[in-house]
């Protein structure tokens, strides 16, 4: 009876160490770089972060962001709607792909920090941390670069300047 039990049981140890093992190995082949936002501009309470994301393993999702930072933290897009340009929350997640790379750049992707507790401020590091559906959390620090900055090689692409969240509108992040 007791062999039954212990059989069972490093059944049951053996599994989680392998599921410990997969997600550890998941996460060892994701890398953020170029990680920047811009200072805030007043007291504008919203800011946004840009970054990539580049995996050298298996397909994977980005399915939330957290922080401290802000009463919300969420993952934006743009879209175009009636000739405007809008952000939106990103539903379903953010596709990785397998070997490939993912860019979080203004007019496109990006960390959306709504109701900052305090302004981003040039040359301060912030932290955010990305949950990905196989490679779990995975944190970020983020260089906070001036109000005019395009990012960390200066070709940050679209200014992100005034665009509309919802039925919010988010000016100067």
């Amino acid at each position: 009876m007791e062999t039954k039990i212990m059989k069972k049981l490093f059944a049951v140890v053996a599994t989680l160490a392998g599921l410990f093992a997969a997600n550890q190995s998941f996460a060892a082949d994701i890398e953020v770089r170029d990680a920047w936002a811009k200072a805030s501009l007043g007291k504008v309470p919203n800011g946004a972060a840009f970054l990539t994301v580049e995996n050298t393993g298996m397909a994977d999702r980005i399915v939330g962001v957290k922080s401290d930072l802000a009463d919300k933290t969420e993952l934006h897009t743009h879209i175009m709607e009636n000739n405007v340009m809008k952000m939106r929350p990103v539903e379903g997640g953010i596709d990785v792909p397998m070997h490939g790379e993912v860019l979080f750049k203004p007019g496109s992707y990006h960390v959306m920090l709504i109701g900052l507790h305090k302004p981003l401020v040039e040359g301060e590091k912030i932290d955010v941390t990305l949950t990905f559906e196989k490679a779990g959390d995975v944190p970020v620090t983020i260089d906070v670069m001036d109000t005019m900055s395009k990012g960390p090689h200066g070709d940050a692409g679209m200014d992100h300047g005034n665009m509309k969240m919802g039925d919010q509108e988010h000016k100067g992040h």
